[in-house]
């Protein structure tokens, strides 16, 4: 059986009201309030956003980036567990595999939107195009997913309901079923180191595609540069374990309190500060070479326009640089400061900052461009705005999120059961 699951409760006077319930309704409503955006999207076409030839990539694709950095926990901690053998975050390496099933398969979702042709979503995996980046990035999300359902798997095949529930006694087929599930599931974790080499191999493979997307485009000016695809990988490596500690902190300590120690918990914001802290080095230095060392005039007209339109260099100083150094060293010594709640607001930083990052990457690549007049070059200023349709369609995926999240973390069994690992 599952050990006892503490609910959040809310206290109003004398009762204590258990928050589970109405939390899932109100995600339930968030769902119920994007399928309708995303019906008017799949009828009417992109003709209903704000999207243009110009600006073909806006707020669902930083979603999109945003949902796939959030699950950078996942690769990480397949090494850490299946690799490295570091068995005392084998439950939080659970919790790493369920946020990047959810990461994966809401940047999934997204992209059914996105493409315009959503009945093509297919057309990567049959029509290869070897020498596009984004056909490799598709190639791994795809891949990658595949392996992350395969790591789930053995995980929600756990729960006592597959396992003791009385159907299946009384009807022998279900049973049968059943034993060939759990045969099958114990041979993916046999493979679990398998697994856990080709999430990484994908992972870094994809990640650093993103980045490398974005400095081969020689016309984008201020995003030419070549530590893009580093940058991609780190900053979903912090953002990504930085969501892990505060689910784990939330998981173990709230709702399953003793199924991992604190010393797990402070080791998993210690790993966030330290990549955060190499992360933010490595774009201070990207900072200066593209600026600084730089005398590319375009570069910085471009700095100039997207600061007379948007908070873009306070955005990468503030939310890039100085509070993730802050956060960074704040939760590095996360064994010394030993109060959760000032590591947890800590973490919510680097999520923020990797956010930021590919939400930069959009904005600046396509709001300000050069144009590609190779004799007469200048700056393009394009706008965008996204409609409520484009929003409808993002509370959709996000709640998406949310919701599998809160069920998975009141239901799914993340303590192992097995004594011979």
């Amino acid at each position: 059986m599952l050990p006892d699951i503490h609910c959040p409760t809310i206290k109003l006077g004398k009762r204590s009201i258990v928050v589970f319930p109405y939390w899932i309704g109100l995600l339930i409503l968030g769902l119920l309030f994007g399928l309708v955006g995303a019906f008017i999207v799949l009828r009417d076409g992109l003709h209903v956003t704000g999207l243009s030839n110009a600006i073909p990539w806006g707020l669902w694709i930083s979603i999109d980036l945003s949902a796939i950095a959030m699950g950078g926990s996942a690769f990480v901690f397949g090494v850490i567990v299946y690799i490295l053998r570091i068995k005392r975050f084998e439950a939080i390496g659970k919790l790493a595999v369920l946020l990047g099933f959810l990461g994966y398969s809401t940047a999934g979702m997204v992209l059914l939107f996105d493409l315009g042709r959503p009945l093509r979503f297919w057309h990567p995996v049959v029509y290869w195009q070897p020498h596009s980046l984004l056909w490799e990035v598709t190639m791994c999300v795809v891949l990658y997913l595949s392996v992350l359902m395969a790591e789930l798997l053995p995980i929600v095949l756990e729960h006592p309901l597959f396992k003791t529930h009385p159907w299946l006694t009384r009807y022998k087929a279900l049973g049968s079923l059943m034993e060939r599930a759990h045969s099958f599931a114990h041979s993916l974790h046999k493979a679990g180191p398998v697994l856990a080499v080709a999430g990484l191999t994908l992972s870094l493979l994809h990640q650093a595609s993103l980045g490398a997307t974005y400095s081969v485009l020689a016309g984008r000016g201020i995003w030419f540069n070549q530590s893009a695809p580093v940058q991609f990988v780190f900053s979903a490596m912090s953002g990504g374990i930085a969501l892990l500690f505060i689910t784990s902190v939330f998981v173990f300590r709230v709702m399953r309190p003793g199924t991992v120690s604190d010393s797990a918990i402070y080791d998993v914001a210690r790993l966030t500060g330290g990549i955060t802290l190499l992360l933010t080095y490595l774009r201070v230095w990207d900072w200066a070479v593209t600026n600084y060392y730089s005398f590319d005039r375009e570069v910085f007209l471009q700095t100039q326009i997207l600061d007379t339109i948007a908070p873009y260099s306070l955005t990468f100083w503030l939310g890039q640089a100085l509070l993730p150094v802050i956060a960074g060293s704040v939760l590095l010594a996360a064994k010394s400061i030993k109060n959760f709640r000032y590591l947890m607001l800590a973490a919510v930083i680097p999520i923020l900052a990797a956010i930021i990052t590919r939400w930069n990457y959009n904005f600046a690549g396509l709001i300000a461009s050069i144009s590609y007049d190779p004799f007469t070059p200048g700056i393009i200023l394009n706008s965008y705005t996204p409609t409520w349709v484009e929003f409808s369609v993002g509370t959709l995926v996000i709640c998406y999120w949310l919701l599998a999240f809160s069920l998975a973390a009141r239901y799914l069994p993340f303590s192992s059961g097995h004594d011979h690992h």
